[in-house]
């Protein structure tokens, strides 16, 4: 019975594995008459036979002498057809790989076979691929292919395809003067057909020399800019380049109805210096309303425009200009609280809590976000009406008890580490509110033992001791600031020095740091605060740091320990 059974069920099988035989075939069948119809059709025979070879030539395990000799075979296939077969998706790739791992002189046949149709090549969804790859791997044709797209610069800009080619020249091939030609076509017609080697390269050199061009260049500008803005094609560098000269010049009619235009759009263009400068004087001169639309587009990209090289000097101009200190909170500061420990390792993130609490120094603000800002202090004595100082003291209040928090969790280990110690000095002695403990994590490493340690040491070591040398000067005075706006400091601030010098004496690390010319003792000499004490106590010690004087690399600080004994 049981073999019947068996037998019944082989049966059942059969038809089953037949039919996947007979799907096989099937499929090999369609494959075959797939090649047959594409053999007839014109080229077809090539391009079969180029993608055969194709197949073998982009695998990346292949030898290179073997991958040498095929891609000469390629070579000799497809040359004086190639400008036939670039518009196909299936033969762009072939191309492409031939420029991949094709030496100099094959990269260039293919270019120079090519030539004349590189414009042709940017619009196609598939062209645009080569004309990438010859970009790259054709330096010696690079300005050929910029030169090709003079006089059409307006209408590529505003092409799918040829908009990314044209943004891959002018971002990263072009140089200073490629990259002026190709702009200066958003100009005017003038600018588009003449393109003069002498003649000025911005738009500021334009009006300054003709200023009856004003309104004929502005308006040629405006009528590329702003059908730009309506489909949202914004995200190009040459863009921003034209959004910015049109911000910087049009009047304030037009300038408030372009940045109405734009205001859900300024977050794309943050991530270049133009179009950060852009979005800059969009904030400054936008009415509330369009500062309040700005800054909510801005919410759930807020970390990564914090620490973009550009993005990041948007929100300082955000914070120097606008009055709504509640706002700005809502809408940025509650956020930057949030991920404080990530902005304060990031190079770019952590300027944004420090602009609040340091102002505009050079040690927090790029040179290039400084330089907006003073140029932009003209038209914010007439847009801001409350004082810079208190501005910066409500700022500081928002900021003060994350910052403070993140310092009694981590100054132990940032105070050794250049940047993160300037959020460590700059919380301890700006930061409002009780920051006893964040201190107290200072102390705690100066009562560490100086010898064991060395330079190692918060006092010896020439990141960290500047930190504590800065929190001894800030008990006496008030520390010098590029920043006129910058509120004093806090009076709720503990005894930096005496609180130094106690920590000292009751470790018995006061002498031992004096003879290691710790920078740290020298300020406490030197303070009217705690100098008279330390000279007591260290008076006695003279002779010992004389001695370590003689032995010690460098005894500038030495020298002037002695001079106060």
């Amino acid at each position: 019975m049981g073999a019947v059974d068996t037998k019944k069920k082989h049966q059942r099988e059969a038809p089953s594995t037949d039919k996947g035989n007979e799907d096989a075939s099937r499929g090999q069948q369609q494959k075959r008459q797939k090649v047959e119809r594409q053999k007839t059709q014109p080229g077809g025979e090539l391009k079969v036979q180029a993608r055969k070879q194709w197949e073998e030539l982009r695998r990346g395990d292949l030898d290179p002498e073997v991958r040498k000799t095929k891609m000469t075979a390629m070579m000799d296939l497809l040359r004086g057809q190639i400008k036939e077969l670039t518009f196909k998706h299936d033969m762009s790739r072939v191309v492409q790989t031939c420029l991949k791992y094709g030496d100099e002189q094959q990269r260039g046949e293919i270019a120079a076979e090519l030539m004349g149709s590189y414009v042709d090549l940017s619009r196609s969804l598939y062209g645009r691929h080569i004309l990438m790859r010859m970009l790259k791997y054709c330096p010696q044709y690079r300005s050929a292919i910029i030169k090709s797209f003079y006089g059409k610069v307006r209408k590529l800009v505003r092409h799918k395809d040829a908009a990314l080619v044209l943004e891959e020249c002018y971002a990263v091939y072009a140089n200073a003067k490629q990259k002026w030609d190709l702009v200066a076509e958003f100009y005017g017609t003038e600018f588009a057909l003449f393109k003069n080697d002498d003649g000025p390269k911005s738009l500021d050199a334009i009006l300054a020399a003709a200023p009856q061009k004003r309104a004929t260049a502005l308006g040629a500008l405006k009528s590329t800019v702003v059908p730009l803005l309506e489909k949202g094609t914004v995200q190009y560098s040459i863009v921003h380049r034209a959004l910015l000269d049109y911000v910087r010049h049009a009047d304030a009619t037009d300038r408030q109805e372009l940045i109405g235009t734009m205001r859900e759009l300024v977050v794309e263009i943050l991530h270049t210096r133009d179009g950060a400068h852009a979005g800059m004087l969009c904030l400054l001169h936008a009415s509330a309303k369009d500062r309040k639309a700005i800054l909510r587009t801005f919410k759930p990209y807020l970390q990564r425009i914090c620490c973009e090289e550009y993005g990041y000097a948007v929100l300082v101009e955000a914070l120097d200009c606008i009055d709504d200190t509640v706002l700005v909170n809502r809408t940025v500061l509650q956020d930057v609280c949030a991920m404080m420990p990530e902005l304060l390792a990031d190079q770019y993130g952590r300027r944004i809590p420090l602009f609040v609490l340091g102002g505009r120094s050079p040690h927090f603000v790029g040179s290039d976000a400084l330089g907006v800002l003073a140029a932009n202090d003209a038209v914010k004595q007439l847009t801001s009406k409350k004082d810079a100082t208190q501005r910066r003291q409500e700022l500081t209040a928002f900021v003060s008890e994350s910052m403070v928090s993140w310092a009694e969790a981590h100054a132990a280990q940032a105070i050794f580490e250049p940047l993160p110690s300037q959020a460590v000095s700059e919380t301890l002695l700006r930061a409002l509110g009780d920051k006893t403990q964040a201190w107290q994590r200072v102390l705690d490493l100066a009562r560490a033992d100086v010898g064991q340690l060395g330079d190692k040491h918060v006092l010896l070591n020439p990141i960290a001791n500047r930190v504590v040398t800065n929190c001894i000067l800030a008990e006496h005075s008030q520390p010098r600031s590029a920043d006129a706006s910058l509120p004093p400091l806090p009076e709720s601030n503990p005894p930096f020095g005496s609180d130094l010098l106690d920590a000292l004496v009751d470790s018995e690390q006061l002498v031992a740091a004096a003879c290691a010319g710790a920078f740290p003792v020298r300020a406490l000499l030197e303070s009217p605060v705690t100098g008279a004490r330390t000279k007591e106590l260290l008076a006695p010690h003279a002779a010992s740091i004389a001695k370590a004087k003689k032995t010690a690399a460098k005894t500038n600080i030495l020298d002037a320990i002695l001079s106060h004994l």
